[in-house]
């Protein structure tokens, strides 16, 4: 997998652009797309647009979670099994169906893998459970519905126990990192990669387009041909709306721009998305929702990891979960402290 700095350098090699002409054309494509790719997704994306295959290295390396990116079409990939969900069934346009969900980790973090329906009995038939070690071969890469990776197997994709056989899985001690206890820390002290919880206000909200067009059955965006919104699973389609926001928030200390996605975005706002639409509609303006927004000044509780922007080598705060300041419930959680 290439570091962004050698996708960089690969796209200009194998287009008529120089490095600094592609970094623009990254962060423009990251605009366009309201920040709802990673740099190295957008990077990508460029490359794929001006003729250069970067994918292609992907199928003869092992790539680390950390690397895998929305979009790539096959991964393969080692990981050992932290979690597996209940079996869940769905009815969904008359059609009945399933899905587990595994979650596979390895020392740089996690990444959930759906198996549906008739997937689901790999499951069984190799006996896989917690603490395994899987590889996956020729799987591919979907965003869900919060805007995280979801790894896939599909028709091509391959499931296999690597232990034994020579492939150099995680430890269960190396994982568990991933999973130590969130600390709550001040936005001076955010550590990069690492799992944190701030508590800080809204000081600013950027006014961009907050709404991004997604497919009402699968979640995932959907592309404009012509006059008509096409799905790349389930076709022609009439899209949903979710939302993205980004801001600044201060506790204090510091402050850090933040990127909040679909139900996350919702909390903050304390709106609903198709709420917002259709008063944005009524104005002929995405903007207008901003306007008698009461979140400036607002405080909540963020949880999160930090990573840095490599064109602005500024830290960003990449937020999972959020909820609004309880002044009681932090006021007995410092009590329990003290008396700690």
């Amino acid at each position: 997998m290439y570091s962004l700095k050698e996708i960089v350098q690969e796209i200009a090699k194998g287009s008529d652009l120089s490095e600094s002409e592609v970094k623009k054309k990254i962060e423009e494509k990251q605009t366009e797309l309201s920040g709802l790719v990673s740099q190295e997704g957008a990077a990508y994306i460029v490359g794929k647009e001006l003729g250069v295959n970067l994918l292609k290295e992907t199928k003869s390396k092992l790539l680390k979670i950390k690397n895998v990116v929305s979009g790539i079409r096959s991964v393969d990939l080692v990981g050992r099994v932290v979690g597996i969900s209940e079996k869940r069934d769905f009815e969904k346009n008359g059609k009945k169906g399933s899905v587990v969900n595994v979650v596979l980790g390895d020392e740089t973090g996690t990444i959930r893998l759906s198996l549906w329906d008739s997937e689901i009995e790999i499951l069984n038939e190799l006996g896989i459970k917690e603490n395994d070690a899987l590889k996956i071969t020729n799987g591919y890469v979907k965003e869900d519905n919060r805007g995280n990776n979801e790894l896939r197997i599909g028709k091509f994709g391959k499931i296999e126990k690597t232990e034994g056989k020579g492939i150099n899985v995680p430890k269960s001690e190396d994982i568990e990192k991933v999973f130590e206890k969130v600390k709550a820390r001040d936005i001076t002290d955010l550590r990069e990669n690492e799992y944190s919880e701030v508590r800080a206000s809204f000081v600013q909200l950027f006014r961009r387009n907050p709404f991004f067009e997604v497919c009402p059955k699968c979640e995932t965006r959907v592309e404009k041909s012509g006059d008509v919104w096409v799905c790349k699973e389930h076709g022609n389609t009439e899209p949903k709306y979710q939302l993205v926001i980004s801001g600044v928030i201060d506790d204090g200390s510091g402050n850090i721009r933040i990127i909040l996605f679909r139900d996350l975005a919702e909390k903050v706002l304390d709106k609903k998305a198709e709420d917002l639409k259709e008063r944005s509609s009524k104005e002929a303006d995405p903007l207008s929702i901003y306007e008698n927004m009461d979140v400036i000044g607002k405080e909540f509780v963020l949880r999160g990891r930090v990573r840095k922007n490599q064109f602005t080598e500024r830290m960003e705060f990449v937020v999972n979960e959020v909820e609004r300041m309880d002044v009681e419930k932090e006021i007995k959680n410092l009590l329990e402290r003290i008396k700690d």
